[in-house]
């Protein structure tokens, strides 16, 4: 069981590491992402900007480097606020604004599914925040970064494929054979 809590951790560790470090290489875009947002007073938009990837950062060496709990929890917390955020959009009808997770070359539109995701990730935080700290065998180590690392990979394929779609269906051009 301490593979896997340590699986989870690096995993989330990652996925927050890869958002901060997205956030902060656009910084000016992400602040335009929280301005379309529409969840804060125009003021407070700039230091919010700036101060989440850090946070985010934080978390993501928390959840490498700190003892269980306090990691998982704030890392939680973190994914249901997003979550919230996406939701409250989506009911407001804003569903063409983009969601700011990693802010790469292809944007995330609002949907269900990034809010599900979110939810998701929290859920899965419960495991490690759960799971009394406990020594790991070495191929114990290996085989939970070997799985958490297979794991982002398919968790950043899916986030690619969730930027990819919505694109061609704005664009009206599902490639040959694809059904709408």
């Amino acid at each position: 069981m301490n593979e896997i809590a340590l699986a989870i951790r690096v995993l989330l560790a990652l996925v927050f590491l890869t958002a901060a470090l997205g956030k902060i290489r656009h910084r000016l875009a992400f602040q335009g992402v929280v301005a379309n947002y529409r969840l804060m007073p125009e003021i407070a938009v700039p230091a919010f900007a700036l101060l989440l990837p850090l946070v985010e950062a934080a978390v993501a060496g928390a959840l490498l480097f700190a003892p269980p709990s306090w990691p998982e929890v704030s890392a939680a917390i973190l994914l249901v606020v997003f979550a919230a955020a996406m939701a409250i959009n989506i009911w407001r009808g804003r569903r063409h604004i983009d969601c700011g997770c990693f802010q790469s070359a292809l944007k995330q539109t609002l949907s269900w599914t990034l809010v599900a995701r979110n939810a998701g990730l929290a859920l899965v935080l419960a495991v490690p925040a759960a799971v009394p700290e406990g020594a790991l065998s070495e191929s114990g180590a290996v085989e939970a970064l070997l799985i958490s690392t297979v794991l982002f990979v398919l968790l950043q394929s899916m986030n690619i494929l969730w930027s990819v779609v919505p694109a061609w269906r704005l664009r009206g051009a599902l490639p040959t054979g694809a059904k709408k």
